[in-house]
């Protein structure tokens, strides 16, 4: 059982990370991409780009029908009813570290990094942005509420209603 919040925002750590492995690995070896206009446009749409992946973000936690889950955190089942005892805080937090993501991210940004375009050893970012703002909305929903979402990866048969999110009084 792990936080929410705390998945949220270690996967936005983890894209960072492997941004910097992969841009530290294609740009010591082919050089930094260079454009033609200069440098500030292309931060600029770097900028725009990662500002619409955190909009992404957010609505993939808003209420929105048939696209955001945010509807459901108001059905999150209270964890007093399911008997489970929280982790402590370092097995929670070691828990939401997810390794096989963060070598498919490097394993991606090297390779579109080394064999297709330099830019692409930056595409981490994105993910990055979106778990930034999804984590950001999530918390801001827990302070709202005055809860804590709790997701429990379940190895046999989801809980009634198919729902994987708990909640505990902050």
């Amino acid at each position: 059982m792990f936080r929410y919040v705390h998945y949220e925002v270690t996967c936005a750590l983890l894209a960072v990370c492997a941004t910097v492995v992969s841009a530290a690995v294609v740009f010591g070896m082919e050089g930094v991409p260079g454009t033609p206009r200069g440098i500030v446009p292309a931060i600029a749409l770097g900028l725009l780009f990662l500002a619409l992946t955190a909009g992404f973000g957010v609505l993939t936690v808003s209420r929105l029908k048939w696209f955001g889950e945010g509807r459901d955190f108001d059905k999150a089942v209270p964890l007093g009813e399911t008997g489970t005892v929280l982790p402590t805080r370092a097995k929670g937090y070691r828990h939401c570290v997810n390794v096989p993501l963060f070598v498919f991210m490097v394993a991606f940004a090297l390779g579109g990094g080394l064999f297709w375009d330099r830019g692409l050893a930056l595409s981490p970012l994105f993910f990055a942005s979106a778990w930034s703002a999804r984590g950001w909305w999530v918390a801001r929903w827990e302070q709202r509420h005055g809860l804590l979402l709790w997701n429990r990866r379940v190895r046999t048969r989801p809980p009634e209603g198919g729902r994987y999110l708990y909640s505990s009084v902050r």
